[in-house]
C-alpha cells in the first residue's frame, strides 16, 4: 500500500464518481433488535466524515458522494448490479475490518471483484501499486487470522499510531477520544486520495465479475 505524504495535491475526478467503494459487514438485525444497530450508524457517521474530508482533497463536483456505501441505496434497486458497477469504476477499495467482516460470503465477493479488476489492470501497468486501503474498525487483536487475501495487504498506517491499531476507528470513537478519531479519519482520507493519484486504476467491464466467489474462503 502506499503510505501519504505530508503534502497532498489535488485529485482530479471529474470522470469518476467515486473515489473510494466502502466494503463493510452489517450489525445483523434481531427479534429483540429489529432496528438498525449504533455500530452501523457510527459507520455511516465515519463514511459521510471521510467524504466530507477527501471533498477538501480533491476537485470532486459533489454531483455524486465520493465514496460508495451500499446503505444509501433505496428499497427496490438492483443492489447486486449496482454495486458491481460502482467496483467496476471506483478508485480505491477500502474494506472495513472488524470480527464480522471475513464471513460474510458478499464481502469476500465485493474483495474479488476488486482484485480481478487490479489483476487485469496490471497486466497493462504493472508497476501502479495496490489500491486496497483497509480500515481497522476494531483493534488489531480482534483480527487474527485473516484470509490470506486479506493477510498480503498492508493494513497498518504508519501514520495512525499505536492507539488507532490497538482501538480501531470504533473503539477510539465509543472511548470518547474524538480528537483521534478526526485525526485518523483525516489520515485515512488523504491515504486514500494518494492511493487513488498514484495507482490510477482504470475502470473495468462489469461482465469481469461473472461468477464472483467469496475469496475468504478455501484458500
Amino acid at each position: 500500500m502506499i503510505h501519504p505524504a505530508s503534502q497532498v495535491n489535488p485529485l482530479t475526478v471529474s470522470s469518476d464518481p467515486y473515489v473510494f467503494y466502502m466494503s463493510y459487514a452489517r450489525t445483523p438485525l434481531t427479534v429483540a433488535r429489529p432496528k438498525k444497530d449504533q455500530s452501523d450508524v457510527a459507520l455511516e457517521q465515519f463514511h459521510a466524515q471521510l467524504c466530507s474530508d477527501i471533498m477538501q482533497l480533491t476537485n470532486h463536483d459533489g454531483e455524486e458522494s465520493p465514496g460508495f456505501l451500499d446503505a444509501r441505496m433505496t428499497v427496490g434497486v438492483e443492489w447486486e448490479n449496482i454495486l458491481k458497477q460502482a467496483l467496476a469504476t471506483c478508485r480505491v477499495f477500502v474494506p472495513v475490518y472488524n470480527s464480522r467482516y471475513f464471513t460474510r460470503e458478499w464481502c469476500g465477493k465485493e474483495w474479488d471483484a476488486f482484485a480481478r479488476r487490479q489483476r487485469q489492470h496490471f497486466r497493462k501497468r504493472p508497476c501502479t501499486g495496490n489500491a486496497i486501503v483497509p480500515v481497522l474498525w476494531v483493534g488489531t487483536r480482534y483480527l487474527r487470522d485473516l484470509p490470506p487475501v486479506a493477510a498480503k495487504v498492508q493494513y497498518i498506517h504508519p501514520d495512525q499510531g499505536r492507539d488507532y491499531l490497538q482501538s480501531g476507528l470504533y473503539g477510539l470513537r465509543q472511548a470518547g477520544r474524538h480528537a483521534m478519531y478526526r485525526r485518523s479519519v483525516w489520515a485515512l482520507a488523504q491515504t486514500i486520495v494518494k492511493v487513488a493519484q498514484q495507482t490510477s486504476l482504470e475502470p473495468c467491464d462489469v461482465e469481469l465479475f461473472r461468477d464472483l466467489r467469496n475469496v475468504f474462503e478455501g484458500e
